[in-house]
């Protein structure tokens, strides 16, 4: 086990957003191209809340190792989407294509506005941070777009992991990338894949932005963290003093 202090932090809803999500950009690339369909996001809402692998989290996906295989599976649910809508075949696996791509133009993603003071500041308190999150392949590349490269010492997304939060490896992965360090909390904004499931391997959790009776510590946004941690750090040094006390 290591000395370090780890922060394990959660993306979309807690670091980021997309407003929309999948089904703003699958909607975005169908109003392009058929400018007079009636289509809405009640519309495509439904077909984006089963198929990810996020939806059954329970179920490893090791086999998948490239980004482009990752894809690929995204596309036929893409694909199943645009066919559900009204596309032919054709069109729909024509418009999955864009839609991946849409997903992934860097200019819909936006950090919230109390992430960098907070990574800074805990980052000056000694902390460590990583990012462990349910995400595409390019996770990496996006955490750098928006400024986070600096604050974080690793970025583990589940496209490529092979588990999906709250399955116990996705951390137990993570963990052991840090040598299982000394003091770990993870953050997030979802009660089942971040919190209960950081919690079940031993990691205590912090949710953010969200209420629910189950999360042990909850606040509603970002500016309290570093102070929290700082006096969590404090009490548990305090109560298991080094050899030199």
């Amino acid at each position: 086990m290591s000395d370090k202090h780890i922060i394990f932090w959660d993306f979309d809803g807690t670091l980021g957003h997309r407003p929309g999500m999948w089904s703003r950009a699958v909607l975005d690339v169908l109003q392009a191209h058929f400018p007079d369909c009636a289509v809405t996001l009640t519309d495509v809402r439904p077909f984006m809340r089963e198929g990810f692998p996020w939806h059954q989290p329970h179920l490893p996906h090791v086999e998948i190792t490239t980004p482009e295989q990752w894809w690929t599976e995204i596309e036929q649910l893409f694909i199943r989407a645009y066919v559900g809508l009204g596309c032919s075949l054709a069109e729909a696996s024509h418009l999955a294509s864009l839609a991946h791509q849409k997903y992934l133009e860097l200019d819909q993603w936006f950090l919230y506005e109390d992430v960098i003071p907070t990574l800074k500041a805990l980052r000056s308190l000694g902390w460590e941070q990583a990012i462990l999150s349910n995400h595409i392949p390019e996770l990496p590349g996006l955490v750098e777009a928006l400024g986070l490269a600096p604050y974080v010492q690793a970025v583990f997304s589940s496209a490529l992991m092979g588990y999906e939060k709250p399955h116990p490896q996705a951390f137990l992965q993570a963990l052991a990338v840090f040598d299982h360090p000394q003091t770990i909390w993870m953050i997030g904004d979802n009660i089942e894949a971040d919190i209960l499931g950081a919690q079940a391997v031993g990691i205590p959790a912090i949710l953010v932005r969200q209420e629910d009776a189950r999360a042990s510590y909850v606040y509603p946004d970002l500016s309290l963290i570093p102070a929290f941690l700082s006096q969590q750090l404090a009490s548990h040094e305090t109560s298991h003093p080094g050899e030199d006390s």
